[in-house]
This record gives structure tokens, C-alpha cells and sequence, in this order.
């Protein structure tokens, strides 16, 4: 490794990058956050001061003509993030992308491959890939210790909330809770299971909602493996009486037990009677992009970009299985669909096969 650190520049210093991910980049080794940029003059001024950044912007092309940042980190909404994308790839700079990658697959083909056309490392923040409870849980069904994968069932489940700001907002964000959250399973799913073949999606609102509402209740059903090993459900409810958030993996010889699989900490295996076969505990950093910030930043040190598990190219098959199980809802998503509001759900039941 070498002494030299990378010095990083924030595009987009939201409520994102206050503890998830700001602190991580002054926070792993090799690497320095030097300058943050938000087109809110005051605010730009005032997170560079709580956090102790040397510098800080109101424009992109303010951070970007800095010589002395050598990575970034775009951390906007994702109805912004193509025109910056391509602004930050033709700088020559490495990229760091919140995710979702864009609004659609469509855009995240874009900005994967202007990155690629100007030969300059992406990639994207689909950071519980690095937690070591995930890293040691595909290890463990890569290892076939406890017989083939037949089953995976997923379900999230939470209340109605009464405002969550852009993230409900389809022509800024890409849909609803779903693309935020939901975005973050899918990935994990892929990471652990390997690609996904969808092979049918639905998605529904509240019959008293706004017309210009996103979905909140999504049920997929996929498999994996090649050849075709197992089937797969998942259901995500945010409209429900109660809360959870859970992962069950059904292999030959056990079930796999993964509750509050996007925060918690622990994973239980049991046997075909109910007995504990194995169980452990890994607890997440405070900081949780600290574990994929560290890879990027060795990555971009080293040179070598298989050091980070997320890039475009997983981050673009994520970015297709969001499209699918929302094809149905929204009469299509290749196209900019978020300024046709009068063509959602034209499919009663939001179907896409």
C-alpha cells in the first residue's frame, strides 16, 4: 500500500454523509477528505466546519478544478446524479456513486459507461457487501456445508410514514421506499446468491393515495444459481400494522436464519429439528460505509479495482432488478417515466412477467 493518501471530494453533503459515510473517509486508513461541495453556499460552509474539512464548494466545477482532490464521492438524489456523473468521469477522477446508481436502468447505463469511455474506476455505494456478517455468511453457502440452497425468502415490513422527503418524490428519486431500501436487499442478494433471474414483479399503492404517489407494497419472485439451484421470494409492505425485516435461507440440511437482515447482527443456522448448528454476532461500524470506503480507497491506491466488491457492473444489475419488479407499476421505466404520471399502475395490478 502506499503512503501516499488518497484525498477525497464530497459532491452532495446531505443527511447521508453526516455519520454513514462522511466520517469513513477521514476515518480509513490511506485516505483524506479534503473539500465538500453543496450548492447551498452556507451549508457547504457549515458541514466543512463541524466535520474539519480544509475546503468547500458551491459548485461541481468548483470541487472538481481542486488539484488536490484525487477521488469522489457523489452523494446527490439520483435525478441529479447523470450530468454530474459525467462531469466527475471526464475530470479523470475515480468515483464513489450512492445508489441506487440513477432513477432507472437506463440512466445507471449512461453513467456506467461514460465512466467507462473515459477509462476512470466507478463505483457504487452498496456498501453492506463489506460487512463481515454478509462477507462470512456467502462464504459459508459458497462452502455447500450445509447442502444445496432450494429456498430464500425475504420480507420487510414497516408502517406508513407520514413524510420521507425526496425518497417519496418519483421524479427525483426513481419510486418510492422501495428503490431506496429495497435497492439494498436486491444488491445483498446478488452478492450472496449470485445474479438473479426475475421472473415476475408487483407492485401496488394505497387505493386512497395521490395519483403522483410511488408504489409502497412490492412482492418479487426470482431464482439463481446456474444452472437454475433455487427460487426465491421477496415482499417489501410499507403500508403494514407492524414492523420486520427478515431473510430465511432453506438449504438440504438447515435454515438459515437472518433477522434484521439490513442492521442486525446476527446469523443463526439450524438443523432439520430446530437445534442450533451455528450462530454469530458481527457488529456493524457506527460509521457503516467505513468497510467499503476502506476498499475503494485501497482500490484507487493500488490501482486495481477488483479490490472493491461494488462497481458498475453489479451496481447495473441491481439498477435492472429494481426496473423489473417495478416495470408493471409504472408502465414501463426505460423511458423517463416519472414525468408520464397519468400512465402509472394502467395495469390494475402493477404486473410485469
Amino acid at each position: 500500500m502506499t503512503s501516499v493518501p488518497v484525498r477525497w471530494g464530497i459532491i452532495g453533503c446531505g443527511d447521508v454523509t453526516e455519520v454513514k459515510s462522511g466520517p469513513a473517509f477521514q476515518l480509513a486508513t490511506g485516505s483524506q477528505l479534503v473539500a465538500v461541495m453543496r450548492r447551498d453556499a452556507e451549508k457547504a460552509r457549515d458541514y466543512a466546519e463541524r466535520h474539519s474539512v480544509p475546503r468547500w464548494y458551491s459548485t461541481v466545477e468548483g470541487l472538481l478544478s481542486d488539484q488536490e482532490i484525487d477521488a469522489i464521492y457523489i452523494a446527490t438524489p439520483p435525478g441529479s446524479r447523470v450530468e454530474i456523473a459525467e462531469q466527475v468521469a471526464k475530470s479523470g477522477k475515480p468515483c464513489y456513486l450512492e445508489k441506487p446508481m440513477a432513477r432507472n436502468f437506463t440512466e445507471s447505463q449512461l453513467i456506467a459507461q461514460v465512466f467507462e469511455s473515459n477509462s476512470v474506476p466507478l463505483f457504487v455505494a452498496y456498501y453492506r457487501r463489506c460487512y463481515p456478517r454478509f462477507v462470512r455468511l456467502k462464504a459459508l453457502l459458497a462452502s455447500g456445508q450445509f447442502g444445496r440452497i432450494s429456498s430464500v425468502q425475504y420480507r420487510l415490513e414497516r408502517p406508513a410514514a407520514s413524510s420521507t422527503g425526496w425518497r417519496q418524490d418519483v421524479s427525483t428519486s426513481g419510486g418510492g421506499l422501495f428503490v431506496d431500501l429495497g435497492s439494498h436487499v436486491l444488491d445483498l442478494l446478488d452478492f450472496l446468491l449470485g445474479p438473479l433471474k426475475m421472473t415476475e414483479g408487483v407492485a401496488a399503492r394505497a387505493p386512497d393515495a395521490h395519483p403522483s404517489s410511488p408504489e409502497d407494497v412490492v412482492a418479487i419472485s426470482f431464482a439463481f444459481g446456474s444452472p437454475t439451484q433455487g427460487i426465491g421470494t421477496g415482499l417489501w409492505n410499507f403500508n403494514s400494522a407492524e414492523s420486520c425485516d427478515v431473510l430465511e435461507i432453506t438449504t438440504s440440511k438447515a435454515k438459515i436464519f437472518v433477522p434484521d437482515f439490513m442492521n442486525g447482527r446476527v446469523v443463526s443456522v439450524r438443523g432439520p429439528d430446530g437445534s442450533k448448528l451455528e450462530e454469530w454476532e458481527e457488529i456493524p461500524p457506527n460509521t457503516v460505509q467505513l468497510p467499503m470506503i476502506q476498499t475503494i480507497t485501497n482500490a484507487i491506491a493500488e490501482k486495481n479495482p477488483a479490490l472493491c466488491p461494488s462497481t458498475a457492473t453489479s451496481g447495473l444489475r441491481t439498477a435492472s432488478y429494481i426496473d423489473q419488479a417495478l416495470n408493471g407499476f409504472y408502465g414501463g421505466r426505460a423511458d423517463a417515466f416519472w414525468k408520464r404520471v397519468d400512465t402509472w399502475t394502467s395495469n390494475q395490478h402493477g404486473v410485469q412477467r
